[in-house]
């Protein structure tokens, strides 16, 4: 007995240290970008498939998954960035992906990949946080942005420790150059940070960025977006921050377009963007009546061919359209919209006159 009390005793001391190991091992695996083989290595050029936000179209629609699968199979890329808010905390949908394209695609984590304050069902399903693919063109850093900065800073620039200098173009989820909508701290709806805190690393290290997230921050789809202008239209915009260019790739509702980008990248140019669509409702040209006019839009009409008839009519829409662009017609338009005070007003004084005249005649 005693024998075997002290083998458990010389034995502790390495079991501990093996526990201290794959603490430690594991720590590194989660922080520690992942380092994926190039895919047709030797190609001149690299062709991906960037797109993001996802969700919308797939509760609307659930078989639009296998009608985009289609249309990218045809483009047959090197690549696939799935740039978060893609249900990517279901197995089932990151095996979907994987089923069809195999070693192809790669994701990064949106805020609907949080779940209880976390991405571990998202790390449990992908396999990683962040992640890096290496080509002998460009080199493709997929990244979490719902992270403090710090974390983000730190797997740009570890991603580039002594390793061949080549364009790094990054993939994250919100438009980490865009600050007017943030939140107070990590994991919650929206960026935690400005931009200055990040710029100087992305100045260094970064020449391009996709960013997955919807649209609707700027752009609507059908009916009126959170706080964006109507653009059914709108695949993806561009904007430059220093010499960086910065991509917004993500869709809205997916209705009535579910759009994404192929890029290009070679020795000349690291990206060479390429917009597609599939078509999930309508056909294009939109209908007029589920667009959401500006306030001075005129309808187009048909002039007459009689002169004096036409010039009439063609004078009287003249003073429309500039009554409509005046800035009169920003207060007609407040003042219709509040009409219904004015009423109330207006009957109240009306009573109230009435009144004043009827306590006069009595008296």
């Amino acid at each position: 007995m005693s024998l075997i009390i002290e083998k458990k005793k010389l034995f502790n001391p390495f079991l501990n240290r093996g526990k201290k190991f794959l603490i430690i091992f594991l720590f590194l695996i989660n922080i520690h970008p992942i380092i994926s083989a190039p895919i047709r290595s030797n190609n001149s050029e690299i062709k991906s498939v960037v797109l993001g936000h996802l969700y919308p179209i797939m509760r609307h629609n659930p078989k639009i998954l296998e009608i985009l699968f289609e249309k990218i199979k045809i483009l047959d890329p090197d690549f696939i960035f799935i740039l978060g808010d893609s249900k990517l905390y279901n197995k089932n949908i990151i095996n979907k992906w994987r089923k069809y394209f195999g070693n192809k695609v790669f994701f990064a984590p949106g805020n609907h990949e949080i779940v209880n304050g976390n991405l571990d069902q998202f790390i449990d399903n992908v396999g990683y946080k962040n992640t890096v693919v290496e080509t002998p063109i460009v080199r493709f850093l997929v990244g979490n942005s719902n992270a403090h900065y710090s974390e983000l800073v730190s797997f740009i620039e570890e991603s580039n420790n002594n390793r061949i200098k080549k364009p790094n173009i990054l993939l994250i989820h919100h438009r980490i150059w865009d600050d007017t909508l943030t939140s107070p701290r990590p994991y919650l709806h929206d960026k935690s940070f400005y931009l200055k805190d990040i710029f100087p690393t992305l100045e260094k290290y970064v020449s391009t960025i996709f960013a997955g997230n919807s649209k609707h921050q700027f752009f609507a789809d059908i009916g009126k977006g959170i706080s964006g202008k109507q653009n059914m239209n709108l695949i993806y915009w561009a904007d430059r921050i220093g010499n960086i260019n910065a991509y917004s790739v993500g869709i809205g509702q997916g209705r009535p377009k579910l759009g994404f980008v192929e890029v290009l990248s070679n020795k000349e140019n690291e990206a060479i963007v390429i917009p597609h669509h599939i078509q999930t409702e309508f056909k294009d040209p939109l209908p007029i009546n589920k667009l959401v006019l500006h306030p001075g839009s005129v309808s187009p009409a048909k002039i007459r061919s009689n002169k004096i008839a036409g010039n009439i009519e063609s004078n009287y829409l003249d003073l429309k359209y500039k009554f409509k662009t005046s800035r009169f017609y920003r207060h007609y338009k407040k003042l219709r919209k509040n009409r219904k005070y004015f009423l109330y007003l207006f009957f109240f004084l009306i009573g109230a006159f009435f009144s004043l005249m009827t306590k006069r005649i009595i008296r």
